[in-house]
């Protein structure tokens, strides 16, 4: 309250009454404030009080002294926040959005911070986690179809997807060098010019010009030609080179079996010069390998001797050796000890028999098998002797000379008696003699007849 004293003895009373005009009804409501002056002799008092009974001197009604009608901020803007710009969102900004930009729109929202996203200015996201993409076309057709680690149709490129991939149905291409590039000029399977290589495109092509060189270190293969792009034409040692890539070849020796002789630039050149024992190329055809088998070394001897392996046995009076071994020998024979021969050993006990001499029978050698009638055989009753030695050849069939033998106890060939010793053993020496390089086989039959 404030208060004055005037010289006159006069008192005046006056009330002030505000009127405002507001609502439908067009009538005056009178303010809250009211004005009192107080006149006497001595002096005259001035009284103003709000409804509050604020005193801070603003007239706002409140005690803030800003003049704003609001009793807690003291901004002089009117509402509660204190930021002074007249809207309740406390940013100062003068609109009701919260953002404190001046505008009305709301505030940018950017989750894959690509610049597109609701409410911002370079526009909406189609996905608003994923970098790369933001327009509906880059949602729809962002892809890496060829699984090549390059994108197409993306709105944006970078390291989690790079392209654009120039076509992505080609796993070996991605750049527009490599889908200008990428070929096999030679038509040998094997690629140059691509961006990488692959299963379906493998490379690159050390030469594409040549069918027959591929890939950089290839192995070397026995064709007159340099697979290894290094100019060494048929380099490796032939057992490496051969068999031909795709060929079995059974049968052939795995450490000296195969030669390189390329008839020609590009054609095969594997010849097979060595078989694993007892097995023979008669036909010089690599595929089949040394293909024909010969008598098994377990059941035939390639010497004369006494070992078990040509043994066929002791035959009593009266017997027959059965089962023999079935053998071959390819080749035309070209003498004792070329290896060309089977060799066999049996037994004939001169006192296996019903009595002694002239009582022990007759021993009988002929063929059972002999295909061809290839092969013949000579008797020898020792390994170091002569064949048919010691009157043995006496007894043979003037007409099948060397297809069958026989020997009797007492056989007169006139007078006076045969006394040629009994062939307790003998040697026997299988051979061919024509039809070279087939594989026609014999088997042996031996047997005792009783005398």
């Amino acid at each position: 309250m404030v208060s004055r004293t005037l010289p006159t003895s006069l008192i005046l009373s006056l009330a002030l009454i505000g009127t405002t005009a507001c609502g439908d009804s067009g009538e005056a409501e009178a303010s809250s404030s009211t004005f009192t002056t107080t006149m006497t002799e001595t002096g005259m008092t001035m009284t103003d009080s709000a409804e509050t009974g604020t005193a801070s001197g603003d007239g706002d009604g409140d005690n803030t002294g800003d003049g704003d009608g609001d009793p807690a901020t003291g901004d002089g803007d009117g509402d509660n926040t204190g930021d002074g710009d007249g809207d309740n969102t406390g940013d100062g900004d003068g609109d009701n959005t919260g953002d404190g930009d001046g505008d009305t729109t709301g505030e940018c929202f950017d989750l894959d911070q690509d610049g597109y996203g609701a409410n911002c200015a370079m526009g909406p996201d189609c996905d608003d986690e994923d970098y790369n993409n933001h327009t509906v076309d880059g949602c729809a057709n962002c892809a890496d179809m060829d699984g090549d680690g390059q994108w197409v149709g993306c709105d944006i490129f970078d390291e989690n997807k790079p392209g654009p991939d120039c076509d992505d149905l080609d796993f070996n291409v991605f750049s527009d060098e490599g889908c200008a590039n990428c070929v096999d000029g030679d038509n040998d399977g094997v690629w140059v010019g691509c961006d990488q290589y692959g299963d379906e495109k493998p490379g690159p092509d050390c030469d594409d010009g040549n069918a027959n060189v591929g890939l950089g270190d290839q192995v070397e293969i026995c064709n007159g030609l340099a697979e290894n792009c290094a100019g060494e034409v048929d380099n490796a040692p032939p057992n490496e080179m051969c068999p031909p890539e795709g060929v079995d070849a059974p049968n052939v020796d795995p450490m000296n079996g195969w030669d390189c002789d390329p008839p020609a630039p590009g054609q095969d050149g594997c010849v097979i010069v060595g078989c694993v024992e007892q097995y023979f190329d008669l036909d010089d055809a690599v595929n089949n390998g040394c293909e024909c088998e010969g008598t098994p070394r377990t059941d035939s001897l390639a010497a004369c001797s006494d070992a078990p392996q040509g043994y066929l046995g002791a035959v009593g009076e009266g017997e027959q050796l059965a089962d023999l071994v079935v053998g071959t020998v390819p080749r035309i024979d070209n003498g004792i000890g070329s290896g060309r021969e089977d060799w066999f050993s049996v037994d004939f006990p001169e006192n296996d028999a019903v009595g002694v001499r002239p009582n022990t029978g007759q021993v009988e050698v002929d063929f059972a098998m002999n295909q061809g009638n290839d092969y013949r055989f000579q008797v020898y009753r020792s390994c170091n002797g002569n064949a048919w030695a010691g009157s043995l050849a006496e007894n043979l069939n003037a007409n099948s000379v060397d297809n069958e033998w026989w020997f009797y106890d007492d056989h007169q060939f006139g007078s006076p008696v045969n006394n040629a010793a009994w062939p307790n053993t003998v040697y026997i020496r299988v051979f061919r003699v024509q039809n070279d390089n087939t594989c026609n086989n014999y088997q042996l039959e031996v047997r005792r007849l009783d005398n």
